[in-house]
């Protein structure tokens, strides 16, 4: 069997079990630099107006390779300590499927503790959306256009090629909760976050996406001191952020069930990262659910911060599917990381961008 035969099938199948089971949302390898995706609880984050764009191509080496485009505004004020946010996702399964998300954001930020530098708080998040899907057979060939010699019927009988394509349009509404610890300047920062999609389209019956769980935690190590060391004062002039980055997310969808976990360390304006997609001790089918190794490069500016990663197929794909490319791109229209002259500015801000 030919590889564009095998993609067409996997196309096929795939489509089909989006239309009678529960299908899954897309994924991104930097979740983190698409953050009000995954809980809308992070609307506002950076303290500051914020574009960000996201695109990731999985599976590049099949015909049937995924595409997802994700745009997104912030911004956040601090006289209500409210959070708005809006968002536009595509998600392209071959030429088959496609779902479009439309997505209107809002937290409430609560300070619950501040001594000096050091503070706490607990942020809310509600996201309300509209999602459409739409399913086209004519890119596909069926079974019964095939015979020992290759493809012998341009035209499919088959009911679902005969049926023609299928649209369904309906409302959703995601919530989330997120806690944020600051022990300091110049002092470690951790956070932890709870985010549950599809509260309500997730109950009507017969719908094809299921409740979405995600649990989420990160720590960040900055690195102080040694003037000496660092080129004689110089990184200490300049306020480059050195720090290390680490960030778990587990989430729940139907029975699939992915964790992502990994660090990044920064040397601005460089960040490199190493990341882990998969369940490593978790077997389906008497296949462990390794799934990718995540190599990640970026740079950070004082509004601007661009990524690209690497995924590298880990589980019996890993020869078949060309891994995963995705790029991320944030721009912010105040400043989004503490360097030199912007430093005071961003200190005052009562929310300040998270770093990851």
């Amino acid at each position: 069997m030919t590889r564009t035969l095998r993609s067409l099938l996997c196309a096929a199948s795939a489509a089909v079990s989006s239309l009678t089971a529960h299908a899954q949302d897309p994924q991104f390898s930097q979740f983190y630099a698409n953050p009000i995706y995954h809980n809308p609880a992070f609307a506002g984050g950076s303290g500051a107006g914020r574009l960000i764009a996201n695109y990731r191509m999985q599976w590049p080496a099949l015909d049937a390779r995924y595409r997802t485009a994700a745009f997104s505004f912030d911004t956040y004020d601090e006289d209500t300590r409210v959070g708005l946010g809006v968002q536009a996702i595509s998600d392209w399964q071959s030429t088959v499927f496609q779902t479009t998300q439309l997505s209107g954001i809002g937290s409430w930020m609560l300070p619950i503790m501040q001594d000096n530098d050091r503070e706490a708080r607990v942020v809310f998040g509600l996201q309300a959306s509209y999602i459409g899907s739409r399913f086209d057979p004519a890119g596909m060939t069926f079974a019964d256009q095939y015979a020992v010699g290759g493809l012998v019927n341009v035209v499919s009988a088959d009911p679902l090629a005969m049926g023609g394509a299928l649209s369904k349009h309906s409302a959703d509404f995601s919530g989330g909760i997120l806690f944020e610890h600051d022990l300091g300047d110049d002092k470690a920062k951790y956070w932890a976050g709870l985010a549950v999609h599809h509260i309500y389209r997730s109950q009507l019956r017969g719908d094809w996406l299921g409740q979405r769980i995600s649990g989420m935690a990160g720590l960040r190590i900055p690195f102080t001191g040694g003037r000496g060391l660092w080129n004689k004062g110089l990184v200490h002039q300049q306020n480059r952020d050195r720090s290390v980055s680490l960030t778990t997310h587990l989430r729940q969808q139907g029975n699939n069930l992915q964790l992502d976990t990994g660090f990044n360390l920064t040397y601005s304006p460089l960040m490199v990262g190493v990341w882990y997609r998969g369940i490593p001790i978790r077997r389906l089918d008497k296949t462990f659910q390794n799934d990718a190794l995540i190599g990640i490069v970026g740079f950070q500016f004082d509004r601007f911060l661009v990524e690209y990663s690497y995924d590298i197929t880990v589980s019996p794909l890993r020869f078949a599917t060309g891994g995963a490319h995705e790029l991320s791109i944030w721009y912010g229209l105040d400043s989004l990381f503490q360097f030199s002259s912007t430093k005071n500015r961003s200190a005052r801000r009562q929310r300040r961008c998270q770093h990851f």
